[in-house]
């Protein structure tokens, strides 16, 4: 493995008033690879500090990739900094002169003195031309240490990384790709996976990182090598495992898969929503290319909705009330009748924070479905803010519709 330090250089990215993309857009790139991301280092524009924070990186580093600092103000010291380490003198590379110089000349303009600083590298390195701006890239290298030095603008970066800096550590490197699999679960706690990964016990040359976001949880196992674990071997423990979580189809997401399978089903769906507001609907129609299996949504948010457009029967909502299965059965009935879908579904609940009862607490969902003629309900309690119960809800529709489909013919 290589060890790499990501350094990006700007008091903008102090302050906040920028954010720094490039660190993470560099270490999606190396990830996976056997090019390890130390960490990320944030540094302001006085030259010393880059110096002191170049010197430490060198101690743990085989790579520093520094971001920013190479442009022409009094402030940018990138170049200077490097020079000062490496013991080298600053010259400036022609061929960046001249683009400059018939830069400001296509617009009648005449360089400055601080433009021309633009094209300014450390004598002896390995010059990288932009291709979107101005300022040329370098690498630099000793006996113990090379230094990528590349510019803060985003676009520049991310194309100097793609075009010029991973093809040029191909040449330099043994660079090992493909080293990680990557699963997206859901309908399953973090906590869960992670109990269930031990389980398993994989590897101890293995990493792997689980991380969540709004109920969809992605695992990563790193540190594969054909040449020692047969990344097919690791494949099969994992979906034979986790294989009722997996989302397949290529899926990005629940949602998602949930529209692939309605496809590849020739189904249609319509939804009921009250608490979820609409949320539902939302996130199938998000999907591309929807509109072939989804028909429309109603959200009943009151009761006069639920009878007037549901036909929920008034008695219902009397004996029953809002929040039950009874409406939410109803409520799913009514809607696949009106839209004339295969499949429908609905969710009445309490999302909070006021509203909830001893019998009925906040967070009470009540859902109901219809898969042609077949109905199934039922209630959980989802705890947290308006917002999570809201989300989850969604959740647990999509989910629960993805996997009874996938599961019949």
């Amino acid at each position: 493995m290589h060890d790499v330090v990501i350094i990006s250089t700007g008091e903008e990215l102090l302050q906040g008033t920028t954010v720094n993309t490039n660190s993470s857009f560099i270490s999606s790139l190396l990830f996976g690879t056997n090019f390890k991301v130390l960490k990320h280092i944030v540094v302001g524009d006085e030259i010393d500090s880059i110096i002191s924070c170049l010197k430490e990186s060198a101690v743990e580093a085989d790579v520093i990739i520094i971001t920013g600092g190479l442009g022409p103000t009094d402030d940018d010291n990138t170049v200077a900094a490097i020079c000062s380490v490496f013991g080298k003198n600053i010259i400036t590379d022609e061929e960046s002169d001249r683009k400059t110089i018939s830069f400001f000349k296509s617009m009648n303009l005449s360089p400055s003195r601080l433009d021309s600083r633009m094209s300014a590298v450390p004598e002896g390195a390995y010059v990288i031309q932009n291709r979107s701006g101005l300022a040329p890239g370098f690498i630099i290298k000793n006996e113990n240490t090379m230094v990528i030095s590349i510019p803060g603008v985003p676009a520049e970066a991310e194309n100097m990384m793609i075009s010029d800096v991973i093809p040029f550590l191909k040449k330099e490197f043994i660079f090992l790709e493909n080293m990680k699999l990557s699963y997206r679960m859901s309908g399953i706690r973090e906590s869960d996976i992670n109990t269930m990964l031990n389980d398993i016990n994989l590897p101890d040359s293995l990493n792997s990182s689980i991380t969540s976001k709004s109920g969809v949880c992605d695992l990563v196992i790193t540190g594969l090598n054909d040449d020692i674990i047969s990344k097919k071997e690791v494949d099969l423990l994992i979906k034979s495992k986790f294989g009722k979580y997996l989302l397949g189809y290529d899926a990005v997401s629940p949602e998602h898969e949930l529209v692939l399978i309605l496809k590849e089903k020739n189904m249609t769906i319509s939804t009921a929503e009250s608490c979820t507001g609409g949320l539902i609907a939302k996130k199938i129609t998000d999907i591309s290319g929807s509109s072939a299996v989804f028909k429309g949504s109603i959200v009943a948010y009151s009761n006069e909705v639920k009878v007037d457009f549901l036909d929920v029967s008034p008695e219902t909502l009397k004996q029953y009330g809002a929040v039950s299965e009874n409406t939410a059965a109803e409520m799913a009935s009514g809607i696949q009748k009106k839209f004339t879908t295969d499949i429908s579904l609905s969710t009445t609940g309490i999302a909070g924070p006021d509203g909830g009862s001893d019998l009925k607490p906040v967070g009470t969902v009540c859902f109901g479905f219809r898969i042609n003629e077949y109905q199934h309900t039922f209630t959980r309690i989802i705890k947290g803010n308006r917002d999570r119960v809201r989300t989850f809800s969604s959740l647990y529709a999509i989910n629960f519709l993805r996997d009874y489909l996938k599961n019949i013919d």
